[in-house]
């Protein structure tokens, strides 16, 4: 509820919630109802209160990795790469560049 409740703006100072409770929905609906009972001074002595529902809405997601494994490695992306130089440079700037961007840890396997 908690999740929910931090989801809902404008709930702050001025207005304070006294009650809040679920309501039953269809378990396959995939939404979540609440019963909220709000609460707010609105001149000196007079006080509004006022109880209505809201309905959020639950959405599937995978994260990133999940992504990765349900696709089941379908495609697959071979690069080489050859310096023909004394130096090193070219081969540590882009190493460099593929750890400042985090490249690394969106490949699926480095050989």
């Amino acid at each position: 509820m908690s999740i929910c409740l931090k989801k809902l703006h404008g709930l702050g100072r001025d207005i304070k919630l006294m009650d809040a409770s679920f309501m039953w929905t269809e378990p396959h609906s995939k939404r979540v109802k609440l019963k909220l009972t709000i609460r707010k001074e609105i001149l000196r002595h007079s006080v509004l209160q006022q109880s209505f529902l809201v309905t959020f809405v639950i959405e599937n997601l995978k994260c990133p990795d999940c992504c990765k494994m349900s696709r089941n490695d379908t495609w697959q992306a071979l690069v080489q790469i050859r310096q023909k130089v004394h130096h090193q440079r070219t081969l540590l700037y882009l190493e460099q560049i593929i750890l400042e961007h985090n490249a690394h840890a969106r490949s699926i396997g480095l050989a």
